[in-house]
C-alpha cells in the first residue's frame, strides 16, 4: 500500500511548480516591468560568475520567478518558434478579471491582443520587454467539475 501521492514505483507524484527561471536581456528593464505590471516583489538579488539573478515572488511566495541576465547573452530576441519556452500562462478565476487586467494594461501602456474566448477557456495574450509571450487564462466554467456518472 502506498501513501497518498505515491506512485507504484515508489516515487512521489510531482507537486505544484516550484519556480520558473527566464533569461532576459536587461534586468534593469525587466525587473520593474514584472513588478509594476504583474505585481511581483523582489525577494532576492545575486551576482554570479555568469551574470546576475533577481528573484521575484507573487503574494506570499505562491509563485517564484527568477529573472536571469547572462554575460554570454547572444543578443537575439525571444522566439517561441525555437525549442524551449513557448509561453507562460497565469490562471485567473473569473472572465471578468480579464477586463480588469486589460484596463490595467491600458493604463500602463502594455500592448496586448484582444481577449478571446474559446471552448478551452478565455485568454488575454501580451509580451514582456524581451517579447516573451505571457497569458492570463480563465478555464471554462465546467473545466474542474466532477465527472458525471
Amino acid at each position: 500500500m502506498t501513501d497518498a501521492g505515491d506512485q507504484a514505483d515508489g516515487l512521489r507524484s510531482l507537486g505544484a511548480l516550484h519556480h520558473l527561471s527566464l533569461t532576459v536581456s536587461d534586468l534593469e528593464r525587466s525587473v520593474p516591468w514584472y513588478c509594476d505590471v504583474l505585481g511581483f516583489e523582489v525577494i532576492g538579488d545575486q551576482s554570479h560568475g555568469d551574470g546576475r539573478t533577481v528573484v521575484l515572488a507573487l503574494g506570499a511566495g505562491e509563485f517564484v520567478l527568477l529573472l536571469q541576465e547572462h554575460k554570454a547573452h547572444e543578443g537575439t530576441s525571444f522566439s517561441e518558434f525555437r525549442p524551449g519556452l513557448d509561453h507562460l500562462s497565469f490562471r485567473l478565476h473569473h472572465t471578468g478579471d480579464l477586463e480588469a487586467w486589460r484596463s490595467r494594461f491600458d493604463g500602463l501602456g502594455v500592448e496586448y491582443q484582444e481577449p478571446r474566448s474559446e471552448a478551452y477557456g478565455s485568454v488575454l495574450i501580451f509580451r514582456d520587454p524581451d517579447r516573451i509571450q505571457l497569458e492570463l487564462f480563465v478555464d471554462p466554467p465546467d473545466a474542474h467539475a466532477a465527472p458525471r456518472t
